[in-house]
């Protein structure tokens, strides 16, 4: 695919150090190494000549950076910088053993690629986690990782460390001292939820400085559930779990909890190879890599069975879908565009972009997250009421507009509360009826993985969609999915996410900061909402013998989206995640809430018919 050799990293010149070592080197580092060691004679002067020794060994590459990551810092703002945050929730039974665990990997279940394993009796510490980090080579499969962007911003250099002279006696110390500044330990979160969501408020607004890393994870550990992150019912369980398996021989410890806070720049990589990437911190690694490997070569050797004249077919039906197609995409973007003057909630509060934007800085973000349901659940729903094509998604979507449709009613009817009939700006509340409104759907080019021996990057493209908005009549929820199914099944068959990637391929290098930010900002098309769904394991995984218990992602908001969800799968479980200006979605609960109610409506409606 284009869109895919596109994306081939090209390496720059090699960039070496220049030092200073009782003489100034060329720019060539053109070194007598053996005059270096010659002038050793103390202990200081012999760890410093080594130091330098490993510095000419470790030649330094810069990688130039992907056409996605420089958009993505060409067009953040301050009040909307390009950082995905998501979290980990980890659950630790007191009592776990490594015998337990090499059980599981006898059936299966677990197949560890670290060199140790630890007994998962206790908490995950950082020391623990940069342990699992380098045991499992992060440092050179993503040296991304590792990297930060150059001043001129092209490119993603090395974070280089000063170490002493013990640590220069360690090889890859200078792994573990640029470690250092990525991962922090946190008091835990004491009021549920509370804490931790005014940690990711803040973490989703706050921009990163790539100069210096890309990343960033805080790590935390308390009482099972104390945080939210695990939420009260499945911690009940996880204890109940504990009690009936004979809690009582490990004296009075209960089950503990680990929250890794992740958060990091876009131009380190889009979400799915993020996921993809620390995938490889999982006691389930190897595993998982296997089954991938798997399923490319199965459909490579499915590919190669066909012959010559059915594969000149398929390519000439590719390129015709891809000409034709990527025509009618510019031409129905551009009607979308022409026709939305306004984003719905700009309408209904009758404010500007700017106004709202001004807004922002005060009111800064709200966010939220649930498990709504199980993904066969959901599945059974969308096919039973939204035909053999639709899928989880176009469930999702369907209810996610619904509450957007409250959202806009719920601000109209408290403009209408506010004003009196003397006040001049009394027509303000007049505002028109929202029948409509367009959505954003992110896309990976790739179809949501990473193939083994890929590193992180960006391969991601987005298309809009026009969904019903507030309907003027009383509509069952199954009439808004069949609408809304119909909408995004025209879009998703067209080249639009490859489309969407393109320009911003032809964007980034090209065009001005201002104009880049407003091209982005107008390809939005004003829209209300972006939706997102992330496909994760189907069963649930471990890092060094905790379990993985919850995850979930908050995508960053682009300028003039509002609102942004995330639609999660993970261990057979469906979850929801908010991150919304708190200008247009105040409380991000309530608002999770009303995407909940409307579900439920389709569970029933999903049973009545099944009953029929």
């Amino acid at each position: 695919m284009a869109a895919s050799a596109a994306t081939r990293k090209a390496f720059s010149s090699i960039l070496l150090p220049t030092l200073a070592a009782g003489s100034t080197f060329a720019a060539n580092f053109n070194v007598n190494t053996t005059s270096a060691s010659a002038s050793a004679d103390n202990t200081a002067s012999s760890a410093r000549a080594k130091e330098l020794l490993n510095r000419q060994k470790a030649v330094k590459l810069k990688t130039r950076m992907t056409a996605i990551g420089k958009f993505s810092l060409k067009t953040e703002t301050p009040t909307n910088p390009s950082v995905p945050c998501f979290f980990l929730a980890l659950a630790t039974k007191p009592g776990t053993n490594a015998g337990a665990l090499e059980g599981h990997a006898e059936s299966g279940k677990i197949e560890n690629s670290h060199s140790q394993v630890r007994t998962g009796s206790s908490p995950l510490t950082p020391a623990e986690f940069e342990q699992t980090w380098l045991e499992s080579k992060m440092h050179e499969k993503h040296p991304r990782f590792h990297s930060k962007v150059t001043p001129c911003e092209n490119f993603f250099e090395p974070i280089t460390t000063s170490r002493t002279g013990a640590e220069m006696e360690v090889p890859g110390s200078e792994n573990v001292a640029s470690l250092r500044d990525h991962i922090s330990e946190t008091l835990h979160m004491n009021v549920y939820r509370q804490d931790l969501k005014s940690r990711i408020e803040k973490l989703v607004t706050s921009a990163m400085d790539v100069n210096n890393k890309l990343w960033e994870v805080q790590i935390s550990s308390g009482d099972l559930g104390s945080s939210g992150s695990i939420s009260r019912k499945r911690s009940q369980e996880i204890v109940k779990e504990y009690d009936d398996h004979g809690a009582v021989h490990f004296g009075d410890s209960k089950p503990k909890e680990t929250v890794l806070l992740f958060r990091c720049h876009h131009s380190l990589g889009d979400a799915v190879s993020l996921v993809a990437a620390l995938g490889d911190l999982l006691d389930e690694a190897v595993e998982i890599r296997e089954k991938i490997k798997a399923e490319i070569k199965r459909r490579r050797d499915k590919k190669n069975k066909r012959n010559v004249l059915h594969k000149l077919l398929a390519f000439l039906q590719r390129l015709i879908w891809l000409l034709f197609g990527s025509i009618t995409v510019l031409m129905r973007q551009g009607y979308l565009m022409f026709t939305t003057k306004k984003n719905p909630f700009c309408a209904v509060l009758n404010k500007t972009q700017q106004e709202l934007d001004l807004l922002a800085e005060t009111l800064g973000r709200s966010v939220s997250w649930c498990d709504i349901a199980p993904v066969d659940e959901a599945k059974h729903i969308a096919k039973t009421l939204g035909g053999r094509k639709a899928t989880v998604n176009d469930v999702f979507v369907s209810c996610v507009t619904a509450a957007v449709a409250r959202q806009l009613a719920e601000h109209r009817k408290n403009a209408g509360s506010t004003l009196h009939p003397g006040d001049n700006n009394s027509s303000s509340s007049e505002v028109d009826f929202q029948d409509h409104f367009n959505v954003v759907i992110p896309a990976h080019l790739t179809g949501g993985i990473l193939p083994p021996g890929r590193s992180v990057g960006n391969l991601i493209g987005a298309f809009v969609a026009r969904v019903p908005g507030e309907m003027e009549h009383a509509t069952r929820p199954s009439e808004r999915l069949a609408l809304v199914h119909q909408s995004l099944d025209v879009v998703k068959r067209s080249p639009a996410p490859i489309v969407s990637y393109c320009i911003a391929r032809f964007a980034s290098p090209w065009l001005p900061q201002y104009w880049a930010t407003r091209l982005f900002q107008r390809g939005s098309a004003n829209s209300a909402v972006a939706i997102t769904n992330s496909r994760g394991y189907e069963e649930k995984v471990h890092i060094n013998g905790s379990t993985v218990e919850s995850m979930a992602g908050f995508i960053p908001l682009p300028p003039g989206l509002p609102v942004g969800v995330v639609v999660q799968s993970y261990g057979s479980k469906i979850s929801l995640s908010v991150n919304a200006e708190k200008w247009a979605v105040p409380d991000a609960d309530q608002f999770l809430g009303w995407i909940l109610e409307e579900y439920q409506l389709l569970c029933k409606e999903s049973a009545l018919k099944s009953q029929q």
